[in-house]
Parts: structure tokens; C-alpha cells; sequence
């Protein structure tokens, strides 16, 4: 019997975006096809969320609302995951995810003072990250890719640091045994998020004019390093949290 995972979808991405590639949820079934898993989605915006039993895990996807801009249906989420938490369901959240499962727990988020992270990044391991059941045996740097705008800016009492660069320096951490957060997609595939980055085109120019890079052709050197991005370890860490479940 395939085992049963709940896809918490926090809302939806561009409709540019979703004519190619679906929405977030479908980012993960198609990352996940080879595990030949039962996958349950659900849009935590709009439905109730279903009881977390039942489930071998569930992940928080990304999402285009914002931690930093509450909505009621926020506080419902952060309530459920608590609930799953207490269940001992594994969690991962994933940007948005990540994000709000930091919330949840005490952390804070704030948007990004040095800019929106996109693209093809490399993060670093913190040394934790040696001995955590996902990010054992990965390199460091590890090459990801990831496209946020908000960041994690304090742990939640009692978490651990498993990775940071100098963009944000919380890329990822655990709560206990079974919760991860990851502030980069590695669900996302390069000609995803090469065309996030051209959606955006306008206003990355901005962001990084107001950050210092007035040359021009940041979205270039943005998609030149997408484009070189061959081969995705950050995956890797995907796949071995559906193992670990």
C-alpha cells in the first residue's frame, strides 16, 4: 500500500506559473513521482485541513501570500500544525513553509533585508547538519534553488541551525525530531524557477538597485546561473525526508 502524505498548499502561485507547471502541490507530485506515494492536498486557505492521522507526513508548500501580512486562515494552519506536532507527525515546511512552521514555534520573520533570494544559490552547513537525519552526507556547499522574498530572521526556542548563506543566514532547521524547515524549493526544477525569474523581471531589477546592483543585467546573470544549474543535491534532501517517514 503506497503510504498516504498531505500536501498543505498555502495558496496559489502566478497564473503564468501554474499554466506550465501547475500549482505548488503539483511542483512536489512531479518532484515525488518516483516514490509512487498517495499524495492529499489540501489548500489550507480555503479547506479545513485534514486530522493528521493517517498520514505518514505532510509538507507546507511555498506560497505567494506572506508571513508578514497575517491572514485569519494563518492562525488556523499554525494551530493544526502544533496539533500534528503533538501527534509526532514529520514535517517539513518549504519557503512559505518553513516560514510559517518558524512562527508557529516563536520564531520571527521579516522581509528580506538584503533583497530577494532567486535562483541557483549555494548555502552552507552548519555543523549540526552533519548528524541531522536530511542533510547527513551532503555537501557543503550544497547547490539549491530557491526564490523568497520574506526570511526567517530568529529560531524558535530550542531549534537547530542546519544551514545559512550571507542572504539568510537560517536557510534550514529542525524542532525536535521529526519537524524540518527549508527556506530554498527542493521540489523546484531550474526551468521552474527560470521562469519565476522572468515574471519577475521588473521588479528584481528594482530590488537590486535598491540593494547596490545599479550595473543592470541582474536578471541575466540570474538566469545564466539557472541555466548552468545541472544537477539539483538539494533534492536529494526531499527525497530523504519521504524516506524517513
Amino acid at each position: 500500500m503506497a503510504k498516504r502524505f498531505l500536501i498543505l498548499r498555502p495558496g496559489e502561485t502566478a497564473p503564468e506559473i501554474e499554466r506550465e507547471f501547475g500549482d505548488y502541490d503539483r511542483w512536489f507530485a512531479s518532484a515525488l513521482a518516483p516514490h509512487r506515494l498517495e499524495l492529499v492536498a489540501c489548500d489550507a486557505t480555503r479547506e479545513p485541513v485534514p486530522k493528521a492521522n493517517g498520514f505518514a507526513g505532510a509538507i507546507v508548500t511555498g506560497s505567494a501570500r506572506s508571513v508578514c501580512r497575517p491572514e485569519p486562515w494563518m492562525d488556523r494552519l499554525r494551530e493544526w500544525l502544533r496539533r500534528a506536532e503533538q501527534c509526532g507527525l514529520p514535517l517539513l515546511g518549504v519557503c512559505f513553509g518553513c516560514q510559517l512552521l518558524a512562527a508557529a514555534r516563536g520564531g520571527r520573520v521579516v522581509l528580506n533585508p538584503e533583497g530577494w533570494e532567486i535562483g541557483a544559490v549555494d548555502i552552507d552547513l552548519a555543523p549540526a547538519a552533519r548528524t541531522d537525519p536530511l542533510f547527513a552526507g551532503a555537501p557543503s556547499p550544497l547547490p539549491v534553488l530557491a526564490t523568497h522574498e520574506d526570511r526567517v530572521e530568529a529560531l524558535p526556542p530550542g531549534a537547530v541551525l542546519l544551514a545559512g548563506n550571507q542572504n539568510t543566514p537560517l536557510q534550514a532547521f529542525r524542532i525536535g525530531d521529526r519537524i524540518w524547515g527549508v527556506q530554498f524549493h527542493p521540489e523546484a526544477s531550474a526551468a521552474l524557477i527560470a521562469a519565476l525569474i522572468r515574471l519577475r523581471r521588473t521588479q528584481l531589477e528594482e530590488d537590486a538597485r535598491r540593494h547596490g546592483l545599479a550595473d543592470g543585467g541582474h536578471v541575466e546573470r540570474l538566469l545564466t546561473g539557472v541555466g548552468r544549474f545541472t544537477i539539483e543535491p538539494g533534492r536529494r534532501i526531499l527525497d530523504r525526508f519521504i524516506e524517513l517517514c
